[in-house]
């Protein structure tokens, strides 16, 4: 198993950038009005963007990384829960382990799936 070493403070960092940028796309877009901040957002808007940032971020890590045993699923687990008392939102307290492993599966099997076609040998 690989250990991933980061402060929740720091992945919760992260997380917060990457959903503020989420959320200035989604009012490009017009999905949300223009003005808002994600402290003003309802949960289930906040947590569409949730996981539409973690799932970008894990995109962006090494394949091997993401590829093998690491303690991914806890860190992402231990940030989502952190947002509650950012953002405010009690119902992150109740973001599981399951729902982080259920999140990341589909890129660990995607991410698993091209390394048989060796489309990533360099990465």
């Amino acid at each position: 198993m690989i250990e991933i070493k980061i402060t929740i403070d720091s992945a919760l960092g992260l997380l917060l950038e990457r959903m503020n940028l989420e959320l200035k796309l989604r009012q490009r877009d017009m999905i949300i009005p223009k003005g808002l901040r994600l402290e003003n957002l309802s949960f289930n808007q906040l947590f569409l963007i949730v996981e539409a940032s973690i799932f970008d971020t894990i995109f962006l890590l090494p394949i091997d990384l993401v590829s093998k045993e690491t303690n991914l699923v806890n860190i992402i687990t231990g940030t989502v829960r952190a947002l509650a008392r950012v953002l405010h939102k009690e119902e992150f307290e109740l973001f599981s382990a399951h729902q982080a492993s259920n999140l990341i599966q589909p890129i660990i099997d995607y991410f698993k799936s091209q390394r048989k076609w060796k489309n990533f040998p360099n990465n």
